[in-house]
């Protein structure tokens, strides 16, 4: 179950928000900014629901905090407030903050946004994991790869195509659907895509994994095993 931390300095709200999330997640409670800024870097939760108003230490400061840690830096952050103003909104945002919900809330709405945020942050997370197939391994902070340990030097786009298609093995991949995910905004042409295909083929010829071209169709890096 994942862990939420609530950070609020009236004790009657916190425990509301308690009971609304008990049922979805196990919470832990701060009734002021510095606790939760203590808890947050001792307990390491998934997310923070951050009230704004609190004396000594308010809701902007701890999420200031928040990213200054590296322990608490990727942490989503929620800010719960009664000041729905634009400028108070841009704010929590420009210092970090995920989202920003106004009070009063419906229960409903809360769980909803804290998962959609859980959900983004675990895509984030799976998006920065190396990669490794066969000999081959990908570091998508870095943009580097390795074949046999041996470093392979791609541009940008030969890296992000094979990527691509290491996040999707097994599949036939149309070049309309590389063009599409991978050149939205920008006019290429099969044969573009053709000839950055072609350049990755020969480099990456020490791969263990065949990317074999499906006549008509388009390209499929074939793993065993999955």
């Amino acid at each position: 179950m994942k862990k939420v931390l609530l950070v609020d300095d009236d004790k009657e709200n916190l425990t509301l928000i308690a009971r609304m999330l008990q049922p979805h997640y196990q919470t832990i409670l701060a009734s002021s900014g510095k606790e939760g800024l203590q808890m947050a870097i001792r307990d390491q939760p998934d997310l923070v629901l951050l009230d704004v108003n609190m004396p000594e230490m308010d809701g902007f400061e701890v999420c200031t905090r928040l990213r200054e840690q590296p322990g608490t830096r990727t942490i989503p952050v929620i800010m719960l407030t009664t000041v729905t103003g634009l400028d108070s909104r841009v704010k929590g945002l420009d210092l970090g903050a995920d989202d920003y919900i106004g009070k009063p809330f419906q229960s409903r709405e809360l769980v909803a946004r804290i998962n959609a945020r859980l959900r983004r942050n675990e895509m984030d997370r799976r998006a920065e994991d190396t990669i490794e197939a066969g000999n081959l391994k990908l570091d998508p902070r870095a943009f580097q790869v390795w074949i046999d340990s041996k470093e392979v030097h791609l541009t940008r786009i030969e890296f992000e195509i094979l990527r691509y298609f290491l996040e999707h093995p097994n599949q036939v991949i149309e070049r309309s659907k590389l063009l599409g995910d991978l050149w939205p905004d920008a006019v290429v042409t099969n044969r573009t895509v053709d000839t950055h295909v072609a350049n990755l083929r020969k480099k990456i010829k020490g791969f263990s994994v065949p990317l074999d071209t499906i006549y008509g169709a388009g390209y499929i890096l074939k793993m065993a095993g999955i």
